[in-house]
């Protein structure tokens, strides 16, 4: 017994080729066929239904009011009586074997497949053929193909019908993209099988629907596959791009650009933030910062202004992804403990124990600088600073970690000392007459630790006053570490002789960082613009 496949011919004042199109259904080596005709509210004045009707019994002929090709092929669907659908559009035509190879190959695979075969084009007006042969696509790799390139034929498909009872019908909303739409829902479910072979004739001619509805094409793709975009699973990112969900969002993006598409564009983009906001490591930022800058060939400007864009682009983008990564990593360090102190998430070195000596000396510093400013960078959790006596009028702390500045704020927030969420290597700073960096430039990277500092000096603040370790011979870059010691009057910071330096007195480690000291710079006489910033490394922080 062989199944029944029903031919469904959608079709809207279609007197010019229709006659060609049910021949070539009735014409199937597949003797196991339904042809049925949906006249959509043709407006021919008679013409089309009076060719439908020249065959007679030979198909099922029904007619309705006008609602587009969806309408018609969703009529065509709950009138069939066959186990497979195939469309027909009324201009287009099979080939003789076209059910027949495809309903064999149907059977032999089973159920939750859908099949799919080559086509040739006839260009009505120059009068030339093509032939357009598709590549076997992966199932995991499906749903990707069909949102970076438009290649399937919805006439060579045959569809199991169950596949309309589990994934729905054709969207009615949709005038131009439809069949897409239809085969990425059911590409969800289903596997789709590429069977080689041409089978069939799809005409190129001034009437189509597509080229009388332009921009509804323009305006609907944009909003299917910015839809697309967004229901692609990780997995099937993974598989289609071989890499990480970031550089397959890029890809889309580019894909997205060079086919006019801004909104699916810009849908790929902010993806591609939202996923390399988690990346750990400047290797994989740093990879898609160069491969974004091909997209920006396509931007404003043009080639002409490359050069400068690309530069642009390259540290904006650079500077932003790293920016994410050191918000991330501080944030697990605060979330976890991960330096271990009971006494406060900031780490041992924040204990009351560890700052009795800082908190002694450093009012008499703020006093012999005539300091009425501080700003504090970062503040951690506030948990020594709350009881060093400071003798100016203004406290402003800011650290990258949210959460902890909120808590900050609840807590010890007033109205001459105030907490706020900063990125210190990005973001504009408030001026104050000094900054106080304690314990924070020995967990970045040489390369974010020059950038702070070039930072701190933009800010206008006149004084530094920052940790450094004058008995470190040797600098080396952070690495996979948590943290190190830094001398910053060594190599890659050069800076002179502090005009302070307060020794903390330290005890960790059982005094290994006798040395720890707070050194006191003059921001302006600071020459940063030589010190070489080297790589980026952001480790992870795991618990």
């Amino acid at each position: 017994m062989q199944p029944l496949v029903s031919i469904v011919i959608p079709v809207y004042n279609g007197s010019d080729y229709l006659r060609d199109a049910i021949e070539s259904a009735l014409a199937q080596t597949y003797l196991m066929t339904e042809v049925i005709v949906v006249n959509d509210g043709s407006t021919d004045g008679g013409a089309t239904e009076v060719i439908a009707r020249s065959f007679g019994e030979r198909i099922r002929y029904f007619s309705k009011p006008n609602g587009h090709v969806a309408s018609a092929l969703n009529h065509g669907i709950a009138n069939m009586r066959g186990k497979y659908f195939s469309w027909l559009s009324h201009d287009d035509m099979y080939y003789p074997e076209k059910v027949a190879l495809q309903v064999a190959a149907l059977e032999s695979l089973g159920a939750n497949t859908v099949i799919y075969g080559d086509y040739e084009t006839l260009d009505v007006e120059s009068g030339k053929h093509t032939e357009h042969r598709l590549p076997a696509i992966a199932p995991e790799r499906f749903r990707w193909s069909l949102t970076v390139a438009s290649r399937i034929h919805g006439c060579t498909l045959l569809v199991p019908r169950a596949c309309f009872d589990r994934c729905g019908i054709f969207d009615t909303t949709l005038r131009t993209t439809q069949d897409y739409d239809m085969w990425f829902r059911i590409a969800g479910q289903y596997r789709f099988v590429h069977v080689p072979g041409v089978v069939v004739a799809a005409r190129i001619h001034p009437g189509q629907g597509t080229k009388q509805l332009s921009d509804v094409v323009v305006q609907e793709c944009n909003v299917l596959l910015s839809g697309f975009i967004q229901q692609l699973r990780q997995d099937e990112l993974a598989a289609s791009h071989d890499a990480t969900p970031a550089w397959a969002y890029h890809e889309l993006a580019e894909n997205m650009q060079t086919r006019g598409l801004s909104r699916a564009r810009d849908t790929a983009l902010n993806l591609e933030r939202v996923s390399l906001s988690g990346s750990a490591g400047y290797a994989t930022t740093a990879r898609l910062a160069l491969a974004k800058l091909k997209l920006s060939l396509f931007l404003r400007r043009g080639a002409r202004f490359a050069g400068r864009a690309t530069r642009y682009a390259l540290r904006k983008f650079r500077n932003q992804a790293l920016g994410d990564a050191v918000k991330n990593r501080f944030t697990a360090i605060y979330h976890t403990n991960a330096f271990g102190s009971e006494e406060s998430r900031s780490g041992k070195g924040s204990n009351l124990a560890q700052t009795e000596r800082i908190r002694q000396l450093l009012p008499r510093l703020l006093r012999d600088f005539k300091v009425s400013a501080m700003l504090d960078a970062p503040c951690g959790d506030f948990n020594w600073m709350r009881h060093a006596d400071l003798p100016i009028a203004d406290y402003v702390g800011v650290d990258v970690v949210e959460e902890l500045i909120a808590k900050d704020n609840e807590l010890f927030g007033t109205k001459s000392r105030r907490f706020f969420r900063m990125d210190i290597i990005e973001d504009s700073l408030p001026q104050t007459d000094l900054i106080f960096c304690r314990d924070c430039l020995v967990h970045l990277s040489h390369g974010q630790a020059i950038r702070v500092l070039r930072n701190f000096k933009r800010s206008g603040a006149r004084y530094l006053l920052t940790t450094t370790f004058p008995g470190t011979q040797t600098n080396r870059d952070l690495g996979r570490e948590i943290w190190r010691p830094l001398n910053l009057q060594r190599e890659p910071f050069n800076l002179p002789t502090p005009h302070a330096l307060i020794n903390e007195g330290c005890t960790e480690d059982e005094g290994a960082y006798a040395d720890k000291s707070m050194g006191l710079w003059a921001l302006q006489e600071l020459d940063l613009e030589g010190a070489v910033a080297g790589k980026d490394v952001i480790s992870e922080v795991r618990p």
